[in-house]
């Protein structure tokens, strides 16, 4: 858990040497589109249209997970309890 905050936070820190020594203006086209932006800018704007799509594309499958996970443990539940029943009629039994 803390393995992939410690590379976040040593990628940001990365990032952000490299935009503050590099604030010089670039000149981007994009198709039809020309502008120009700083450099720092597009690192740091590129950096966060890549973690949206990230977050785009994982989030499904974590709520998927979850759902099954919850779900399992319903079924856990439930066969607990059927063993707990026959495990107390048994001890009736005799």
């Amino acid at each position: 858990m803390i393995f992939p905050i410690i590379i976040t936070i040593l990628l940001l820190s990365g990032l952000t040497i490299v935009g503050v020594q590099n604030s010089i203006p670039v000149e981007l086209e994009f198709f039809i589109w020309k502008f120009q932006m700083s450099l720092a800018a597009v690192i740091f704007y590129s950096s966060l249209f890549g973690g949206a799509i990230v977050a785009v594309l994982t989030v499904p499958k974590m709520v998927s997970k979850q759902l099954k996970v919850k779900s399992l443990n319903k079924e856990l539940y439930k066969f607990k309890k059927q063993a707990f029943d026959i495990e107390a009629k048994k001890d009736g039994k005799s």
